[in-house]
């Protein structure tokens, strides 16, 4: 869905990464890389680039340059980043490098007391929402959710070690015992007991986000 000119919305996405270049693909709006020094007063101001210690003090400086009405956080913070500034917390739900499609697939999810101010914005450009109570829910539930992921690679890593120690076949013992166990408890109308089946992988954990994102929960 593209967005319809009429609506006219006045906006800026600060940041031009793959987050950013996915946010310019549905809002239609400008995009400016982290130097940029105009002074224009915009409605709406997206903040696409990534977290680091000078985080705070970069949206601030951003702030007083376009004086937006509403800033919108799509990076993975530390809880109570998004208070600090006073802005609504929304964060990327995606697969790296495409990120476009998995945003407009994912429901966004907006936190902060002015979130439900901007939630018509979003739905303006195709986007469906969830809006919660406070921006420290959003910017937790993200963490919490790369977390587990990475938790659960760990997991598959460690139980090939096993099965390589007790020369047992990982796909026997690990993936089809976890699909059985999946089905039998989807028969039972238990859907919530539903366990991640991961490949095991080589090497230390990586990745755009779980590693980064492990430190950032610990803030």
């Amino acid at each position: 869905m593209k967005p319809d000119v009429r609506l006219n919305y006045k906006a800026i996405i600060i940041g031009f990464g793959e987050v950013g270049q996915a946010l310019q693909g549905i809002f239609g709006c400008r995009a400016v890389d982290v130097t940029g020094h105009e002074t224009i007063h915009y409605d709406y101001m997206h903040i696409a680039f990534p977290y680091g210690e000078e985080f705070e003090d970069e949206v601030k400086k951003y702030q007083l340059m376009y004086s937006p009405k509403f800033t919108i956080i799509h990076s993975t913070v530390p809880v109570g980043t998004s208070r600090r500034l006073n802005a609504i917390h929304s964060p990327i739900r995606g697969m790296h490098p495409n990120l476009e499609y998995g945003v407009r697939v994912h429901k966004k999810f907006l936190g902060g007391d002015k979130a439900w101010e901007v939630a018509e914005y979003f739905r303006d450009h195709g986007l469906r929402v969830i809006i919660c109570d406070t921006a420290e829910a959003t910017e937790l539930g993200m963490l919490l959710g790369t977390e587990c992921y990475r938790i659960n690679i760990e997991f598959a890593k460690r139980a090939k070690e096993l099965c390589d120690k007790h020369r047992v076949n990982y796909n026997e013992a690990y993936t089809l015992f976890a699909n059985e166990y999946n089905a039998g408890f989807q028969a039972l109308g238990m859907p919530e007991y539903t366990r991640q089946v991961l490949v095991p992988i080589r090497g230390a954990v990586g990745g755009h986000c779980l590693v980064p994102n492990s430190e950032l929960i610990k803030k």
